[in-house]
């Protein structure tokens, strides 16, 4: 998914559950931010140099890509056997999403129990992507081969990349011909929706209310996925549900940081050429960055609260993948 769902849909889903603005924000932010940072950024503090969460990247064959952003955060493994019923060659992989696994619910509630926001809400981006990444896997492998043309001809199979950015896309509509007969045509939507309420149920159950609005409350927004231009759509966001409109690296900037001039700066979450540039800037994506010297108020930021909870979610996704023997 993308920030349409990871930002707009969670920050209004919050809302709606009856969280108050702020943690709604919080949320919403903390959802999105698992997608924007991807360069290495590091803060010289008091008690300590502090090297930000990277929790999204295109280096696909990088091992600790894998074991640190892919798994933890885009593409938690879900059951294997229910995936491979899926497939027409019924092909599978230990490694494959399948939505509202019993990984991701894992995870989720352990987050919701903690009663962090900054944690909530890193956790309902993983348990999100789970329905638009179903059938993917956060490796390069044969299973992720969808048999691509056109500009997608002769990426490798990494992830959902041979399928560029449909099934991030809200209003997408599109072909896996991996899928059995009469499953193959994907309509974004139908996923998008069926996220949105789970997501819901939790938030609501959260806070102690029922949920027997689900299906009304994401009618609304299944109304705004239904429209075709993306412009439109994210006007809607912010006036049906008087949202804040989304500020890429907004934390970073009111914790000190300058501005982001690597070459991952700007790049859409699945974009066609990010697979070259991922390539070109492997060096740059991966040395020890400088760091931004700042005092103690460093603490006290979104941005250190959402990095602390970007570590604490990945420790967590390690150890229940670990014990499963991923």
């Amino acid at each position: 998914m993308n920030i349409e769902f990871h930002y707009y849909a969670v920050y209004a889903l919050a809302l709606e559950a009856g969280f108050d603005e702020h943690s709604a924000f919080v949320l919403a932010t903390s959802s999105q931010e698992v997608d924007d940072s991807t360069t290495a950024l590091a803060f010289d503090a008091p008690r300590g140099r502090v090297d930000l969460a990277v929790t999204q990247n295109y280096l696909f064959w990088d091992e600790a890509v894998k074991r640190d952003v892919y798994l933890p955060f885009h593409f938690v493994p879900g059951d294997p056997a229910r995936a491979a019923a899926a497939r027409a060659d019924g092909l599978s992989s230990p490694y494959t999403v399948t939505p509202n696994s019993d990984n991701v619910k894992e995870l989720l509630v352990a987050a919701f129990k903690d009663k962090d926001p900054y944690l909530m809400g890193v956790a309902a981006h993983a348990f999100a992507d789970s329905w638009a990444h179903q059938n993917f896997c956060g490796l390069q492998d044969a299973t992720n081969d969808i048999g691509a043309s056109g500009a997608a001809a002769g990426l490798p199979p990494a992830g959902h990349l041979q399928a560029l950015s449909s099934p991030d896309e809200p209003d997408g509509v599109w072909l896996d011909r991996r899928l059995k007969a009469g499953s193959e045509r994907i309509v974004n939507r139908e996923r998008f929706a069926a996220a949105a309420i789970k997501l819901y149920r939790y938030l609501r159950v959260y806070l102690g209310k029922p949920f027997s609005d689900d299906e009304l409350v994401v009618a609304r927004l299944e109304a705004v996925w239904s429209k075709p231009s993306k412009d439109e759509r994210l006007a809607d966001y912010v006036i049906c549900w008087n949202l804040r409109p989304y500020e890429r690296g907004l934390w970073r900037r009111q914790a000190g940081s300058p501005p982001d001039a690597s070459p991952f700066a700007g790049v859409r979450h699945y974009d066609k050429l990010a697979w070259a540039k991922a390539q070109l800037s492997k060096a740059a994506g991966t040395r020890r960055a400088d760091a931004v010297r700042t005092d103690s108020s460093f603490y006290g930021t979104d941005l250190y609260r959402w990095h602390e909870a970007a570590l604490e979610h990945r420790g967590r996704a390690a150890a229940l993948l670990g014990k499963k023997g991923l």
